[in-house]
C-alpha cells in the first residue's frame, strides 16, 4: 500500500486485450515494424469477424424463411447481436484512438504522483476498485466464450460415449457454401469460428474496459477538485486552480460523451434484445448443455450493461459532490471577492456531468432499471406468442 501507484495502472487490463487483437497501446509507438504488424493482424481479425457476421445473417433469413424452428432462431439471434455489438464498439475505439490518446495524455499530466497526493485522494482505493471489478469482468467474459466455443467438443465426447455415434457439431449457427462435415474442413471451420467469437468477446470486453477505466480517472479529478475546495481557505489562487482543473475535467468528461454516445445508444437497444432472448432460450426445453452456456450468456449480458449503468452513475455522484464540498469549507472566513468567486462554482457544479446515449437515455442506474423493464416485456411477449408448445 505504500507504493506509488502509477497512471498505466488502471488501464493495464483492457491493454492486455488491445495486444490481443493487434491495437496500440498507450504510447506505444506508430511507425515501427511491431506496430504495423499489430494493425495487419487487428485488420485481419476484424475482416473476419464481419465475415462472421454475414454468414451469420444469410443461416438466420434461409431459417427464417423456411421457419424451421423458432427456438434455433432465438438461439442465433443473440449471437448476432453480440457480435453486431462487437464491431460497432471496436470501431469507435478505432476511429477515434487519437482523442482516446488525447484524454489519456491529459489525465495523465493530472494524475497525482507524490506519495502524500496519493493518500490524499484516495488514488489507492480507486486503483483496488479498478483492478477487481476489470479482472472479474474479463475472467466471467473469458469463461462464458471459452464455454462458448469449446462445449461442442465436449457434447461430440459425451454423445460418442454414451452412443458410440460421433455427430460433428459447430459452436455457432453459420452458413457454408461447402460441407463442413467432410474431414479437413471441419477443423478449418471449427477454428474460424473459434477465432471469430474470441475476437467478438475481446472487441466488447476491452471497449467497455477502456471506457470504464477513463470515467474512473476523471471521477478520481472530481475527488481532488472536491478535496481541494472543502480545504481551500481565502487562498483565491488555489480557487482559481480549482476552477480551471475542474473546466478541464468537465471538457474530458465531455469528449468521451462525443466518442462513445454512438456506440452507448447500439449497446442499450441492442441489449434489451439481447437479454431477451437469452432469457427465452435459459427458460425454454433445451438441452443441458445449452442451458448452461445461455445462463452464462445470460449473467455476463446483465453485468456488462450493469458496469456501464454503475460507472455513468458513479460519474453522476462524482460530479455532484463539487457543490456541497465548496459549501462545506470555510468559505465564511474567506472575503468578499473569494465568496463571489465561490458561488459562481457552486452555480456551474449544480449542473451535474453525466453520460449519455446520442440524449436518448443517461446512463445511470435508473438507465439499467429501465433496460431490464423493457426486456423483461420483450420476453413475457415472446413466451406468450411462443406458448407452452
Amino acid at each position: 500500500m505504500n507504493d506509488l501507484v502509477k497512471f498505466e495502472s488502471f488501464i493495464r487490463v483492457p491493454e492486455i486485450f488491445y495486444d490481443m487483437i493487434g491495437i496500440a497501446r498507450y504510447g506505444e509507438p506508430r511507425d515501427t515494424m511491431k506496430a504495423r504488424l499489430k494493425q495487419l493482424f487487428f485488420w485481419s481479425s476484424y475482416a473476419n469477424t464481419i465475415f462472421c457476421l454475414i454468414i451469420e445473417h444469410i443461416y438466420f433469413i434461409k431459417a427464417a424463411g423456411n421457419f424451421t424452428n423458432l427456438l434455433e432462431l432465438t438461439a442465433l439471434a443473440p449471437c448476432i447481436g453480440f457480435t453486431v455489438l462487437s464491431i460497432v464498439k471496436i470501431m469507435t475505439v478505432k476511429m477515434n484512438e487519437a482523442k482516446l490518446n488525447g484524454i489519456l495524455d491529459r489525465l495523465n499530466e493530472l494524475f497525482p504522483t507524490s506519495q502524500l497526493d496519493q493518500k490524499r485522494y484516495r488514488t489507492y482505493q480507486y486503483n483496488l476498485e479498478s483492478q477487481v471489478v476489470m479482472k472479474s469482468f474479463s475472467v466471467l467474459y473469458m469463461i462464458l466464450i471459452w464455454i462458448f466455443n469449446l462445449l461442442p467438443l465436449v457434447s461430440m465426447l459425451v454423445n460418442y460415449v454414451s452412443r458410440e455415434v460421433l455427430e460433428k457439431e459447430l459452436p455457432y449457427f453459420m452458413w457454408y457454401w461447402y460441407d463442413w462435415n467432410t474431414e479437413g474442413y471441419y477443423e478449418l471451420t471449427f477454428l474460424h469460428q473459434v477465432w471469430g467469437g474470441f475476437d467478438s468477446a475481446v472487441f466488447n470486453l476491452c471497449t467497455d474496459l477502456m471506457f470504464c477505466a477513463i470515467i474512473l480517472l476523471i471521477c478520481l479529478q472530481f475527488d481532488i477538485i472536491a478535496y481541494r475546495l472543502k480545504n481551500a481557505t481565502n487562498d483565491y489562487r488555489e480557487l482559481v486552480s480549482c476552477i480551471e482543473l475542474h473546466q478541464a475535467v468537465v471538457n474530458l468528461s465531455d469528449e468521451l460523451e462525443s466518442i462513445f454516445a454512438p456506440s452507448l445508444l447500439v449497446n442499450f437497444v441492442g441489449s434489451s434484445v439481447i437479454i431477451c432472448l437469452v432469457g427465452f432460450q435459459a427458460t425454454s426445453e433445451i438441452s443441458a448443455f445449452d442451458l448452461f452456456k445461455f445462463i452464462l450468456f445470460l449473467i455476463s449480458s446483465l453485468v456488462q450493461v450493469f458496469l456501464l449503468c454503475y460507472y455513468g452513475n458513479k460519474l453522476i455522484e462524482a460530479s455532484s459532490q463539487i457543490a456541497y464540498s465548496a459549501f462545506e469549507g470555510n468559505w465564511y472566513k474567506a472575503d468578499a471577492r473569494y465568496q463571489k468567486s465561490l458561488l459562481f462554482v457552486v452555480t456551474r457544479a449544480g449542473k451535474w456531468q453525466k453520460l449519455t446515449a446520442m440524449k436518448f437515455s443517461v446512463v445511470s442506474l435508473a438507465s439499467y432499471s429501465a433496460i431490464l423493464s423493457t426486456s423483461f416485456s420483450y420476453f413475457t411477449l415472446l413466451k406468450t406468442i411462443y406458448g407452452p408448445k
